[in-house]
């Protein structure tokens, strides 16, 4: 076997699709044991399937809502049970308000479910985790441009991806002594299945599709495999002095912001 990730098994969570899969795929073909996680069934099977495509072996794919710490300490216990160590800690798991409301439309339930999926989500199965990763490890969390610099009307989703960033950095500092590495990949907009159903909902798509691809100074959205190979550059020994970093994968947007 060959591979950046050649020998190490990495966990990754939202798994279903989009960046999620894309990150499960790449992981594969550097030579990982990929552990799929996602709460969608028919989701877990496709995404195991595409990696199954590119590795010629199965992955563990397991059930997770990262919201739920019953399912959390479930899910890391039979990867670990499994592989007996999570090399590389994934945290893709995230979501985001189908509407875009002012702070003052903003509902409880909307605020509670967005921050236990993105904030407390990738504490909990950090947590569950980190004990299980060895020395030398990596932890790579997605973030988002949203970590940097805030947009009108999504005040609860950049909260939660400034949270995500400075766990990240915090992470860091308290696995250093184990030499881990914490790392936080912030993508722009990214032309995922997530976008596309943003886009459909709109009045009038084809004016959000050139609204979106005109945010970045390179014209274009990015893609779910860019992001993915940001990833891995970070799980892999070529980030060997890299840690509590962000790694933007925007197309220059925040250059301008």
């Amino acid at each position: 076997m060959t591979g950046r990730l050649a020998g190490k098994v990495a966990l990754v969570t939202g798994s279903g699709s989009g960046i999620g899969e894309a990150i499960c795929v790449r992981f594969a073909e550097e030579g990982a044991d990929v552990v799929v996680t996602t709460r969608d069934p028919d989701h877990l099977a496709r995404t195991s399937g595409k990696v199954v495509s590119v590795a010629s072996r199965e992955p563990v794919g397991l059930q997770m809502d990262v919201a739920d710490r019953g399912s959390v300490a479930s899910a890391v216990a039979a990867a670990v049970e499994r592989f007996c160590r999570s090399d590389v800690r994934c945290a893709n798991a995230g979501i985001e308000l189908p509407r875009a409301p002012a702070i003052d439309d903003v509902t409880d339930d909307e605020w509670d479910r967005l921050m236990a999926v993105n904030v407390t989500g990738t504490f909990l199965v950090t947590r569950a985790a980190v004990p299980h990763i060895p020395d030398g490890g990596a932890v790579v969390t997605i973030g988002s441009i949203n970590s940097f610099v805030g947009w009108p009307n999504d005040l609860p989703y950049t909260t939660s991806k400034a949270a995500v960033l400075g766990f990240t950095r915090a992470l860091a500092l308290d696995l250093a002594p184990r030499r881990i590495r914490a790392n936080c990949v912030c993508p722009g907009i990214i032309d995922t299945p997530l976008t596309r159903a943003f886009i459909d909902a709109s009045p009038d798509p084809g004016d959000v599709v050139q609204e979106y691809e005109a945010v970045a100074p390179l014209g274009r959205m990015g893609t779910a495999e860019e992001v993915a190979n940001a990833a891995l550059f970070l799980a892999s020994d070529e980030a060997s002095f890299i840690t509590g970093s962000a790694l933007l994968v925007d197309g220059g947007t925040t250059a301008i912001a």
